[in-house]
């Protein structure tokens, strides 16, 4: 099985990652090598103005249902890996579960949100969809997914496997990825881009609101996307007050 290399990252690493938006992670992974870490289609259905998901990928994954096996699936609570995907949660930790883009029923309603968050979990990723989703987004944990369905698991999928690889909107994701979503999506970084990312984020997206306030102040484009060299010494002198 494909696992990650063993990387200790901090929690004030991860902490300035929040700092960085998913457009800039996604352009920047881009010019490092990897064109695919965006998910596509998976949408922050529950996710607050300004608030960023940042953690390591705790993988679970669904299949069609097929009903012998379910059957003996439900014959005891503690056999169901989406149970024990969430009783195993840790914090700083994303569940991240590829239900292969099921619509037909929703994989975590409130209840799970709940205790995701009660363990520490900072946030839930589905290439799936959710039920109770009003319920959800009180409970304001990070959720994103492609929708909503008023049925449960048991109408069309059934769990299998726990800390495995698996997809999400079309991206490779190892236990151990690095989750960044915000209003804008979500995005999987590899542990050994972490560092360098928010080395050079945080700076570009500081950049950017520099140039936003000078395009509010009626700068044309070709002076300040990207700045010219006048805007470039201001911002120099600006940047040093931040």
């Amino acid at each position: 099985m494909q696992k990650n290399p063993e990387i200790d990252l901090s929690n004030d690493l991860l902490e300035a990652l929040k700092r960085v938006s998913v457009p800039t992670a996604t352009q920047h992974l881009m010019g490092r090598g990897f064109h695919n870490t965006y998910a596509i289609g998976v949408q922050p259905l529950a996710v607050q103005p300004n608030q960023t998901m940042v953690g390591r990928a705790r993988t679970l994954r669904f299949i069609p249902l097929r009903e012998d096996l379910a059957k003996a699936q439900y014959d005891t609570v503690e056999g169901r890996p989406h149970r024990q995907a969430i009783e195993s949660i840790r914090p700083g930790e994303v569940l991240v579960i590829d239900a292969g883009g099921c619509l037909g029923a929703g994989v975590v309603g409130d209840i799970f949100t709940r205790r995701v968050q009660g363990r520490g979990g900072t946030g839930i990723v589905i290439d799936g969809v959710v039920r109770d989703l009003m319920e959800i987004r009180e409970v304001g944990l990070p959720v994103f997914c492609r929708g909503m369905h008023g049925a449960g698991i048991n109408r069309l999928l059934m769990s299998v496997s726990i800390d495995e690889p698996i997809q999400i909107g079309g991206v490779p994701v190892l236990p151990g990825d690095v989750i960044l979503g915000d209003l804008d999506g979500v995005v999987f970084v590899p542990p050994t881009e972490v560092e360098h990312l928010v080395e050079h984020g945080v700076e570009h997206d500081i950049r950017e609101g520099f140039t936003r306030m000078k395009i509010a102040e009626g700068y044309p484009l070709h002076r300040a996307y990207p700045p010219d060299e006048e805007l470039r010494l201001e911002y120099e002198q600006w940047r040093k007050t931040q």
